[in-house]
């Protein structure tokens, strides 16, 4: 270990197991911060390079989207933030990052992972892992803070307790991986994926394949209004296509979007 910032160590020892070029070079480990994002955001406004890792084993204000939470206690989640300088596709992050996500986990796991726009990677219909993409303007260049938060072993009390459907890999199956098995697993995966969004040739494919939500109805919550519709597919820039019930088609940017249950389904479960 070497000395790092604001609390944070450099991790040679764990930057020496990757196979990448940029994500997680330079790679931080912190004890606790108060959000990993905030922290490299901050980092980022003073220069810090592409691929900067901050990981950390609790987080004392956890950001989701839309401001909730994010809980888990130390040393059961992965916590961590990248910095990145996107010329293209930055949009589309979120949804990339899900992508790997998935990939990671059905592979260390063998889980069966579906992804939920635009930011939830599900287990069973449960979150496992959600991903928080936050703008920085530094000098002329724009970047983005992609935080990712993966329940490896969050222990079930937890997880009973908190108000979203959630789970943990650890619940999951029976060989959960460690904190660092997906680390060392994502950062590599990650960044050839976002090599080919910035050559143009990333995939939403990838994303639909593991979405089974399109062609659902669904209710979109975006400020104080609701309303129901049936989610079509994902833009070029991300956005959900949801078709209304007078057959418009809107282009959703920002919003919680509820998977609605068949109405057969919801008989039988009544």
């Amino acid at each position: 270990m070497t000395a790092g910032r604001g609390g944070a160590v450099r991790r040679p020892d764990i930057e020496v197991r990757l196979a990448s070029t940029t994500f997680g070079r330079p790679l931080y480990w912190a004890d606790s911060v108060d959000s990993t994002n905030r922290v490299v955001l901050e980092w980022a406004a003073s220069g810090a390079p592409e691929g900067l890792t901050l990981v950390a084993d609790y987080q004392t204000a956890g950001r989701g989207r839309r401001g909730r939470r994010w809980v888990a206690p130390p040393g059961t989640a992965l916590l961590m933030s990248v910095l990145l300088y996107p010329e293209r596709g930055a949009s589309l992050l979120p949804l990339v990052t899900g992508v790997v996500l998935a990939q990671v986990l059905e592979e260390l796991a063998d889980l069966e992972v579906e992804l939920k726009w635009p930011n939830d990677v599900l287990v069973r219909g449960r979150k496992v892992a959600g991903i928080l993409a936050e703008a920085v303007t530094v000098g002329e260049r724009v970047g983005v803070v992609v935080g990712v938060g993966v329940n490896v072993r969050v222990p079930r009390t937890l997880l009973e307790s908190v108000s979203v459907a959630a789970t943990s890999v650890a619940f999951e199956t029976d060989r959960p991986p460690s904190r660092q098995d997906v680390l060392l697993a994502l950062l590599p995966r990650w960044e050839r994926h976002y090599r080919q969004l910035q050559r143009g040739t990333w995939s939403l494919d990838l994303w639909r394949a593991r979405a089974p939500m399109l062609g659902r109805p669904i209710t979109v919550v975006a400020g104080e209004g609701a309303w129901t519709g049936v989610a079509l597919d994902v833009a070029s820039d991300g956005a959900l296509l949801v078709r209304r019930a007078d057959g418009r088609v809107e282009a959703v940017y920002a919003a919680d979007v509820t998977v609605r249950k068949p109405e057969a389904e919801r008989m039988r479960e009544g």
